[in-house]
């Protein structure tokens, strides 16, 4: 298992994770979202070949509709 950040606390994954990988297995209430590695964001078609490393800070932030 390698340690990441994730939305500012510390999480263990499998190593060799894509960002796919880990929106799957959050299991994300919504379907509109944004990932951030290491401040930068990552194109929603490179999710599946961006791979996480050891130490690296992802955040993911959702989008809900509500009126």
């Amino acid at each position: 298992m390698i340690k990441i950040t994730l939305n500012g606390e510390e999480k263990e994954i499998t190593p060799n994770s894509s960002v796919k990988d880990l929106v799957e297995t959050i299991e994300l209430k919504s379907k509109m979202f944004v990932v951030e590695k290491n401040l930068k964001i990552v194109a929603k078609e490179d999710y599946e070949s961006c791979i996480i490393q050891d130490g690296d800070a992802v955040e993911i932030v959702g989008f809900f509709g509500g009126g």
